[in-house]
């Protein structure tokens, strides 16, 4: 692995709304630990490391589903959906009929939505619309830790059955217009805004962003990541 780029407690919806099994990020009385993409592992990597996450930033996280635990975002559309008025898709006709409901507006895959039913979709968004709430609510936190990946395997694959174009690499531009979106949305406290990604899915430009990076060298699982180099990514970009 290469490292680059070196008050009261919030009233927060606490409603487990999704299997505790599944990846989440994790939220404490006062800092979260909190997945950006662009794929599931991200969340995966925060949950198994939610004892050493919990030592390095002194406190007790626990796991919490957030709005981008379980989608396909790549980073362009990460940042747009941070800034946009509108998070969670208004009308079923917004998602594009394919393995899962693509939701065009933004160019996100909501792999882990199942939408068959005008039910289904009203389900949909009753759980986005409370994750974009807890979203919100981690402005009452001291320290806010943000995590983007782009080490997930089968990421090519995705891009490739993907009925509108997404690109995963990280480039300088997208990475700071992350960073800035976060900014945006959480003026009080400190954030931190960590990528974790493959060389190979990274523009010359990247290290120029100055922002945290670690590379991890390519894994031979499909879409867990690997867990050691991710854990000592975590240790370089939360030092104690």
């Amino acid at each position: 692995m290469a490292l680059h780029g070196c008050t009261a407690r919030p009233v927060l919806n606490l409603q487990h709304d999704d299997s505790s099994a599944l990846p989440m990020s994790l939220i404490g009385a006062h800092t979260a630990v909190v997945s950006l993409g662009v794929s599931c592992q991200t969340a995966r990597q925060i949950r198994l490391n939610q004892t050493l996450l919990s030592a390095r930033l002194g406190d007790a996280l626990q796991p919490l589903s957030l709005p981008l635990d379980w989608m396909f975002a790549p980073p362009d559309a990460v940042a747009r959906l941070l800034r946009s008025p509108i998070r969670v898709p208004p009308r079923r006709g917004e998602l594009i009929a394919a393995e899962q409901p693509f939701w065009a507006r933004h160019g996100v895959w909501l792999w882990h939505d199942a939408v068959s039913s005008d039910a289904d979709f009203a389900a949909l968004q009753a759980r986005q619309t409370r994750r974009w709430a807890r979203f919100d609510a981690l402005g009452a936190l001291e320290r806010r830790v943000f995590v983007v990946s782009n080490t997930q395997n089968n990421l090519d694959d995705v891009a490739r059955k993907a009925p509108q174009r997404m690109d995963f690499r990280l480039t300088r531009q997208r990475m700071t217009a992350i960073s800035e979106a976060i900014a945006q949305a959480f003026p009080k406290g400190r954030n931190d805004v960590l990528f974790v990604a493959y060389a190979a899915r990274l523009a010359p430009d990247a290290q120029r962003a100055a922002l945290p990076l670690a590379v991890l060298e390519p894994d031979a699982t499909d879409n867990e990541g690997d867990d050691r180099q991710w854990t000592a990514a975590f240790m370089a970009l939360l030092p104690a």
